[in-house]
């Protein structure tokens, strides 16, 4: 890994961990085992290094946990709803990486609202593709399949939320269960 990526990388699990406002650059560097002058070397502030972790690592990571539902040929419902339960690629303490970061950046700077909007457009759009593809097969009747990738990413969202508050997997398998429900409903 070079060090432009470690630098990356570093930033990604700290800001992941402890929010953006509580992560000092300096923490990032002597995690890194970086100095300040490599760091400027890449980004001109902290604000530049997290932007470009947003869209490097962030994006990166949300394409690779739900970009392979588009790999499948049938059975839609039944794959979104299989990755959805996989308990083990949740993190019930710390929560949503996107969301956590659209909680605490997007009300403060236009720059990361705009960054952060991107990815989550990007990932409500894979579900978008998914469900597209559902239809088209006649496996699904809906009507508005962006609308209802909206819906099943709010629910995500939110499911994760309710079990970071309680640092609870079975809280989540119970909130993804009821969006199971809902999704089963649409079959025809």
């Amino acid at each position: 890994m070079n060090s432009k990526d470690k630098l990356l990388d570093v930033t990604f699990r700290e800001i992941y961990v402890n929010g953006y406002s509580a992560t000092s650059v300096d923490k990032i560097l002597k995690k890194a085992n970086m100095n300040k002058g490599s760091m400027y070397h890449f980004f001109k502030s902290k604000k530049a290094l997290t932007l470009a972790m947003i869209e490097e690592n962030l994006s990166t990571y949300m394409r690779n946990k739900y970009e392979p539902l588009l790999t499948h040929e049938k059975n839609f419902i039944d794959e979104i709803i299989k990755l959805l339960k996989q308990k083990d690629g949740f993190d019930f303490v710390n929560g949503c990486k996107l969301n956590n970061l659209v909680q605490e950046l997007s009300p403060i700077d236009s720059d990361f609202k705009n960054a952060l909007e991107k990815v989550y457009v990007n990932f409500e759009s894979i579900f978008e593709e998914v469900l597209v593809k559902a239809i088209n097969l006649g496996e699904i009747k809906h009507d508005d399949p962006k609308a209802l990738s909206m819906y099943i990413v709010a629910s995500l969202e939110g499911c994760l939320g309710t079990a970071k508050k309680s640092h609870d997997g079975k809280v989540f398998q119970t909130c993804i269960s009821q969006l199971d429900l809902f999704l089963q409903s649409l079959k025809i």
